[in-house]
């Protein structure tokens, strides 16, 4: 895979400006779930203001040119009856995602492709009331960089929006992954539900990717932050619009909890005496409404996961 994370501080690289983007779209005739058209799909994201769209039609590599509106290109893989293994597959290189493919089984497509120049995301896990991937099963996959922590689609359909349980269940358990968030729009009413906002050099392609590789970016519904950074055992968060803060630890354990639009935790005085120093903290930030904004893990040792290469 092709991230390259410092756990410590994903934060850390502080070069660029947020950009707001959308990684799981999906438009018609490519995507059958889709109603909403390519060209109307831009359209919608330009109008919000977006900064960069990759349109992950099922099985297929749409291509698209959009003034002030980078594309990164993009794939869905999924099974052949589409009911399972929803993946959601990344390249500056298209022949990487035609290659994708080219497989039927997933498990050898994510072995095949761990030593490709590819992120690869793990899609909607909670969808379903049996949910689409359990914990064992995530924990089992072969190689793969994040996981989505939420998926807007699923707000109208049978199952759970969020999926942080999956992931602290991996984080916790030593899986080093990133969390995603995405509107996985299919009709223009999906357009602007949920989003990362990256910390890019620049809105090229090569850039935005390089800096979600390296987890320098946020997850969204409706919270921006202005800055979450860790300087020496002290990670702050401060934004503009949360109304409480969560800062939150292994397993999901709610560490800290601070009414106002900015956080800060020092490790290890704030930590309770249980948690082992291979610990991770994060944010979650909650604003008007349900909106919320998920920062990715700071883990106190630093360690890169051997896992998950």
């Amino acid at each position: 895979m092709s991230t390259n994370v410092n756990w410590s501080d994903p934060y850390e690289n502080r070069e660029g400006r947020w950009l707001r983007g959308n990684l799981h779209a999906h438009t018609s005739p490519a995507s059958e779930c889709a109603s909403v058209s390519k060209e109307r799909a831009i359209e919608l994201y330009t109008e919000a203001g977006y900064d960069f769209l990759a349109i992950t039609d099922h099985m297929a590599v749409t291509s698209f040119d959009a003034p002030g509106l980078t594309r990164i290109p993009a794939i869905e893989w999924n099974a052949s009856d589409r009911t399972a293994d929803h993946t959601c597959i990344y390249a500056l290189d298209e022949d990487l995602l035609r290659l994708a493919l080219e497989f039927t089984d997933h498990d050898r497509l994510l072995q095949r492709l761990s030593t490709e120049d590819v992120l690869v995301v793990l899609n909607h896990p909670n969808w379903s009331l049996a949910g689409h991937y359990s914990c064992k099963e995530l924990a089992e996959k072969p190689s793969f960089d994040g996981v989505e922590i939420y998926n807007n689609i699923i707000t109208i359909l049978p199952g759970c929006a969020l999926a942080t349980d999956k992931w602290e269940y991996l984080l916790a358990t030593g899986r080093r992954v990133l969390g995603f968030a995405s509107d996985d729009s299919h009709h223009e009413e999906g357009v602007g539900g949920a989003w990362v906002c990256v910390r890019s050099a620049s809105p090229s392609p090569a850039d935005i990717l390089a800096a979600v590789r390296r987890g320098n970016f946020y997850c969204s519904t409706g919270v921006v932050v202005t800055d979450v950074r860790r300087s020496d055992n002290v990670m702050e968060i401060e934004t503009e619009n949360a109304q409480e803060i969560h800062v939150v630890g292994n397993g999901g354990e709610l560490l800290k909890r601070v009414t106002g639009n900015s956080a800060t935790i020092t490790i290890p005085d704030d930590l309770p005496a249980h948690i082992p120093s291979t610990a991770y903290v994060r944010f979650a930030a909650y604003g008007p409404g349900a909106a919320t904004a998920w920062t990715q893990p700071f883990f106190c040792d630093g360690e890169d996961d051997p896992g998950d290469r």
